[in-house]
């Protein structure tokens, strides 16, 4: 049985796959922000690509911030890592770093290293 925190989960990594391709880890893992960053083809991953591996792996900013070694807030979140997932444009949004983003591919298994 799912419970209504797991149904949250999956209802806000829906919502933020609609609209893209991005719907598996497969898909991810095919895109040039899964490549090595001295791969000719790595290109940064967008703030979508973010939000799309975040809500895959059912992370909170949490999660996310303790996997990668930010700063963060049990009850609020964290700051670092909803300015990574911030739409592109907003004045708060921030490229994530390519470390963050390497150690999060691994620990999703979309990479081995």
């Amino acid at each position: 049985m799912i419970t209504a925190t797991q149904q949250d989960i999956i209802n806000q990594a829906i919502q933020i796959l609609e609209g893209t391709a991005l719907t598996t880890l497969e898909a991810l893992a095919s895109r040039p922000c899964a490549l090595a960053f001295t791969h000719e083809h790595y290109q940064p991953p967008t703030q979508d690509e973010v939000r799309a591996l975040i809500a895959l792996m059912g992370w909170s900013q949490n999660d996310v911030a303790k996997m990668v070694g930010v700063n963060y807030n049990p009850k609020k979140g964290s700051a670092t890592v909803r300015r990574w997932k911030a739409k592109e444009g907003d004045t708060h949004a921030r490229a994530i770093p390519y470390a963050a983003w390497r150690l999060m591919l691994i620990y999703a298994g979309v990479v081995q290293k």
